[in-house]
């Protein structure tokens, strides 16, 4: 009798040693819950395959008492090794206090199982104020959650960069060192960008550059098994933007990859297992497919668009991106966010257009994600600029980033809306808060007329140079009527006024 209540102690305790946390999480961390299943498997090869055969899930209750269920992965041996019997359950800590847990599984160890961990502090760096979500004072805009709004700005595509640092979305790529990757974030970081696109899985995209998160090649992947060794550096670098204030703007599919083909089986387990393994970071935003006309149906964008969606615990942002046009899904519950292109080869009149037309789709925000190639030229400031004063949520691509990012800090967007018709002159993108405040883009530069006309009292003027980064301060203007305002030099100029 003694022995057997020994035996059955020591079992539960041999549970417990592996799936009770000792130390606390910071709030908005990720708390990383770690099972053994009775059994080893090979991530590689193998019956029965753990990523299809073995299902464990978590009922997870916050200390507010809101209750999740949330999937587990295999994870080999826990650091990257194929073989091993380590499962994870990875939880989005956003409350202090105690959180709570148990498993339910088909496989024996992962079954049955409970614990707690405990949450206190705050996350360092701006994800310390929660994820980018939909402001909800402002729906066409985003934020972070417990903090201020915020301008997404992006440079995916970047061919003023060296090679191999050019196109963002290879980063994951196994063709990529980690010093490639460290360059590639350095660069970012110099243009004061706050997201980077990256690929989870592409074979045709980019030319060489594949990133296959299976285990083969991009040629010969298995697409039922994932390889362990990639996936730990994907979530490494997912870390290391976090700490760089960078969001991870993951993308499922990559166009030019035949991926519209694969089977539905082998479509679903990359979303699930892409979700469980990397959706608990607080900085990650997702893209199902990149142009998904190529090879997708609109009956399939919406069938893995809802199931993604179902592997989604911590509510993360997630939309389709589509080729040049205007975004295809505006009305659907799934599309947090609208992704679009006008087009690399258009002009900057284009793209405010084609941010003007977007945004009047949907009370939603829009990213004018691609309309250049990333030249640090005239062309692709003007673009960027006309994306901004189109009323977009955020872009991927333009010059001068860094200044544009400076210029969003500083004033009051998310409260602005699109007004080009305030420009009498016709030779500016404007945005405003009418009364309140005024930003006209003069992009040939020249003198701009603004109808202030209804408008009162006194409005402080400033001439931000999109070149510099550097403001020129003009004198005071009343309003009440149309009001010229003369660009300080040649070249493309922005105007902010705002009421005294």
């Amino acid at each position: 009798m003694a022995r057997s209540l020994f035996l059955s102690l020591f079992l539960f305790l041999g549970a417990l040693a592996f799936a009770t946390p000792s130390e606390a999480v910071t709030r908005f961390d990720t708390q990383e819950i770690v099972l053994r299943s009775a059994s080893s498997y090979n991530a590689n090869s193998g019956t029965p395959n753990p990523f299809t055969a073995v299902d464990v899930t978590a009922r997870v209750t916050s200390p507010s008492g809101r209750a999740y269920t949330v999937n587990g992965f295999f994870d080999g041996d826990g650091w990257g090794g194929a073989i091993g019997n380590v499962f994870k359950i990875r939880v989005y800590a956003d409350e202090i206090g105690t959180w709570r847990w148990t498993t339910t599984s088909n496989t024996a160890g992962l079954n049955a199982l409970s614990g707690t961990f405990y949450c206190s502090g705050t996350l360092a760096g701006v994800f310390g104020k929660g994820p980018v979500v939909e402001n909800p004072a402002r729906l066409r805009t985003f934020k972070y959650q417990y903090g201020e709004p915020v301008y997404l700005v992006g440079k995916f595509l970047d061919i003023a960069a060296p090679y191999p640092l050019q196109y963002s979305h290879t980063m994951f790529s196994e063709k990529l060192t980690d010093t490639n990757r460290q360059a590639m974030l350095d660069r970012h970081r110099g243009m004061k960008l706050n997201k980077i696109n990256v690929y989870l899985a592409n074979r045709g995209d980019y030319s060489s550059m594949s990133t296959t998160p299976w285990v083969g090649t991009a040629a010969a992947p298995v697409r039922q098994r994932f390889d362990l060794a990639r996936w730990r550096m994907f979530e490494r670098w997912v870390v290391n933007l976090r700490n760089s204030g960078m969001l991870a703007h993951l993308w499922f599919f990559a166009d030019d990859s035949g991926f519209g083909d694969l089977p539905d089986a082998d479509r679903k387990l990359l979303l699930e297992y892409g979700m469980a393994r990397l959706s608990g970071y607080v900085n990650t935003m997702f893209v199902l497919a990149l142009e998904w006309q190529e090879g997708w149906t609109t009956t399939e964008v919406n069938t893995y668009m809802s199931y993604l969606h179902t592997q989604n615990p911590w509510a993360r942002m997630a939309t389709v991106h589509g080729v040049p046009g205007d975004f295809s899904y505006p009305a659907s519950a799934w599309a947090d966010y609208m992704d679009t292109q006008a087009g690399n080869s258009v002009g900057h009149g284009a793209v405010n257009s084609h941010g003007l037309r977007n945004r009047n789709l949907a009370v939603k925000p829009v990213i004018q994600e691609e309309f250049g190639m990333g030249s640090e030229d005239t062309a692709h400031r003007q673009k960027a600029w006309a994306a901004f004063t189109a009323g977009a949520a955020g872009s991927g691509t333009g010059a001068f980033l860094a200044h544009l990012s400076t210029f969003a800090n500083q004033v009051d967007f998310e409260w602005m809306d699109p007004a080009n018709a305030l420009a009498l002159s016709a030779n500016a993108y404007v945005l405003a808060q009418k009364g309140t405040a005024y930003v006209a883009y003069l992009h040939s530069g020249g003198t701009v007329r603004l109808d202030l006309r209804g408008v009162t009292g006194n409005f402080s003027v400033k001439w931000f140079d999109p070149r510099t980064g550097t403001f020129r301060v003009a004198a005071n203007v009343a309003a009440g009527g149309e009001r010229s305002f003369p660009a300080p030099a040649a070249g493309d100029w922005v105007l902010y006024l705002k009421r005294i």
